[in-house]
């Protein structure tokens, strides 16, 4: 018989994405692509993160690299002795001293990442001589910051002295939560304007080498390249993300480049000036505020000059080091060929083990494929995105095997529940070697319904059919509540046991609560306002027993069963057939008592030897509820039981005789038997008498 998902020959196949493990990875495809499209800034921040990631991960691992050796920075700190110059001389005459200052040490190119647009003419003009001046004596260039505001205007420095004849650069930079993404050339309406990176880079270059606008928005130059032979390189106004090395506070790869000195004061030039020193021959230099002034969080530090990110960004020109974002083409091709090796690993794929471990090599090695990729390729493309959607779809492929698997097992345990209990049936679908016999400790739950054989001769075969069924329903759920497993039921009798064929901690703690739990059922039916005439028949015993018990097939090859059978058995049989002597609805023995984790209301009604057995056994009584005249009626009986232990039976025939009028059903039953008993041990008193009395009778 088939049971492909198709039905029968013939019939229509249903869409069943549950069956095809190539259609999650192209699902969550489906899902991120179009953010990728249609919301690209979405789709860059866990990029940028992973970004941040890399960069911190290069530094760590000892693999970061100093800027080039000609990039250094001036801080202009606002200290006592700045302020008192700008109280006394003004800011822009304090700055143009400075720029004279630093002139003299011998710079190819001071660039000023601070923006002189405010002062009074004659101050600008005093700073714009200054420039004049440095530049005329053909050493050094000066480069000043302009910026570009909303509504498309431009702010240059000073403006009041003619300041757009001055070499200038964009110093706006864009601020997420790390200010990383640069700009080399920028648009403002029909002008194209370079960074303060690409005016620096401009500076150090010849007229005819410098960067020249060729459209707008793109710069290009003349390079020298390996063999001797002119190179065009290009700048424009796309976005990159500045390759920031290390923190700016960090000295320790300079150190082993042998840079001794990238960060000077204002105080330490000067000193070096007087001295007549050329500290920074040939050296581009950044003028800015310190931290103070101008801090900007980065990768690498919450606060750093933001004339390093400039500093930075003059670096990867340099050396052709900015990262570049993969391209929207790019990206979807990386989440394409992700998906589709996803589909391929999980149609080859079988075994979970394998499919953990492959989704972890597929993590990691998108993950660290990105980090390389921005490291020496300086690319920044889709990893973290591809390693969500590789990893999302495994998910969903883990999820999709589950299902198939609970389909699957579904269907089978329907077929399979017929025969086994549903403990059962977990192992035997898990370990088919587990149906073999074995020997577990056991905890035996047996009933027996009182009055079957009047029953089965006075009532119709469909009304003793429907009782039983009744009964059983109840039985069934109260042990499968407690996981119990269950064995055939024989006539009126119903047999559940706990700790086979898998062991439980517990094993007694959850017989002892299913045999309540059905007694209470059966009260509540017989209460019930609804209750016919059929229910009044629901009055059963219960026997619970802790022992060994073999559990196992049994049968023929033609038919088997899987069963308890053993010692254990036959002692609870013994147990629950004493329950109607005392009137108990559940009747336990000693070992069964004394396997519980908790104290339940009960009262140790006899000691006795049952018919097949050698060793005692004590019946104890267990009570659902446990009310005053219960309680003192169990006290008084546990002291007439003393007395019989002890060999007292005058005693004890007086005691349990006042207790046979006790209106609870159990005491009152057991004392009138006891109390008979004694009479017959007092008028024949055994030879040897320890308290247990051997029963003739099942």
């Amino acid at each position: 018989m088939s049971l492909s998902p198709e039905g029968e020959k013939g019939e229509k196949r249903v869409f069943d994405p549950v069956r095809m493990p190539w259609f999650f990875p192209l699902l969550v495809l489906g899902f991120i692509a179009p953010i990728r499209l249609f919301a690209p800034a979405v789709a860059e921040k866990p990029e940028l993160f992973w970004l941040d990631e890399a960069l911190r991960a290069r530094v760590a691992l000892d693999l970061a690299e100093p800027l080039d050796p000609a990039i250094h920075f001036v801080e202009l700190s606002m200290n006592d002795e700045i302020a008192s110059r700008f109280a006394e001389d003004g800011e822009y005459a304090t700055a143009a001293a400075v720029l004279r200052t630093l002139a003299s040490l011998g710079p190819r190119v001071i660039a000023v990442d601070i923006i002189y647009a405010h002062g009074r003419a004659a101050d600008q003009a005093e700073l714009a001589r200054a420039v004049r001046e440095i530049e005329a004596g053909g050493r050094t260039r000066v480069v000043l910051s302009l910026s570009t505001e909303h509504g498309g205007r431009i702010e240059r420095s000073l403006p009041l002295a003619d300041g757009e004849k001055y070499l200038q650069g964009v110093v706006n930079v864009t601020a997420a939560r790390n200010w990383r993404e640069y700009r080399m050339v920028h648009r403002v309406k029909e002008e194209s304007l370079p960074s303060l990176a690409l005016a620096a880079f401009s500076a150090t270059r010849a007229g005819p080498l410098a960067p020249k606008e060729i459209k707008p928005g793109q710069f290009e130059w003349k390079t020298i390249g390996p063999e001797g032979k002119a190179v065009s390189a290009a700048a424009d106004d796309s976005r990159v993300f500045l390759n920031l090395p290390h923190s700016y506070f960090e000295d320790r790869f300079d150190r082993r480049a042998g840079i001794e000195e990238r960060f000077w004061t204002i105080a330490e030039l000067e000193t070096r000036a007087s001295r007549g020193e050329e500290t920074l021959r040939d050296a581009t230099v950044f003028l800015g505020f310190d931290v103070e002034l101008d801090g900007r969080p980065t990768t690498h530090s919450a606060r750093e000059p933001g004339m390093f990110i400039h500093g930075t960004a003059l670096n990867d020109l340099l050396h052709d080091r900015s990262i570049r974002p993969a391209g929207r083409v790019a990206d979807l091709t990386l989440y394409g060929l992700v998906a589709l090796l996803a589909a391929a690993t999980f149609s080859l794929v079988k075994r979970k083990r394998w499919l953990i471990v492959i989704a972890i090599a597929g993590i990691v090695i998108l993950l660290l494929g990105g980090w390389l990729a921005v490291w020496y390729l300086h690319l920044l493309p889709g990893a973290l995105n591809a390693a969500m959607l590789w990893g999302g779809a495994v998910l969903l492929e883990i999820g999709r095997r589950w299902t198939v698997e609970q389909r699957e097992r579904t269907h089978r345990d329907a077929m399979l529940g017929f025969y086994f209990s549903p403990a059962v049936l977990k192992q035997v679908i898990q370990n088919l070697d587990m149906i073999r016999p074995q020997e577990n400790e056991v905890a035996v739950l047996l009933s027996d319904l009182r009055g079957f054989t009047t029953l089965c001769e006075t009532q119709p075969v469909e009304r003793v059919f429907a009782l039983l069924n009744r009964l059983f329903a109840i039985e069934t759920d109260a042990a499968l509540i407690e996981d119990g497993s269950l064995a055939r039921f024989a006539g009126d009798q119903f047999l559940a046991y706990w700790g086979a064929p898998e062991p439980c901690r517990d094993p007694a703690d959850r017989a002892l609560r299913a045999a309540l739990g059905i007694q209470r059922a059966l009260n509540e039916r017989r209460e019930a306002p609804e209750a016919d005439d059929l229910d009044g028949w629901l009055r059963i015993g219960i026997g619970l027993h802790r022992g060994r018990g073999l559990v196992g097939h049994v049968g023929s090859r033609s038919y088997r069963d899987y069963n308890l059978v053993g010692d254990s058995v036959n002692t609870t049989a013994r147990v629950e057939s004493q329950s109607k002597n005392y009137a108990a609805e559940v009747l336990a023995s000693g070992e069964f008592i004394a396997d519980l984790s908790f104290f339940p209301a009960h009262l140790l009604v006899d000691r006795v030897t049952v018919k097949g057995k050698a060793l005692a056994t004590e019946l104890h009584a267990v009570f659902d509820e446990y009310p005053a005249d219960l309680a003192i009626g169990c006290e008084r009986y546990r002291a007439a039981f003393a007395h019989y232990a002890a060999g007292g039976f005058g005693t004890a025939t007086a005691s349990f005789d006042e207790l046979a009028d006790h209106s609870h059903e159990t005491i009152a039953t057991s004392a009138r038997l006891l109390a008979a008993r004694c009479r017959d041990l007092a008028a024949n008193p055994p030879l040897e008498w320890d308290g247990v009395f051997e029963l003739t009778s099942k």
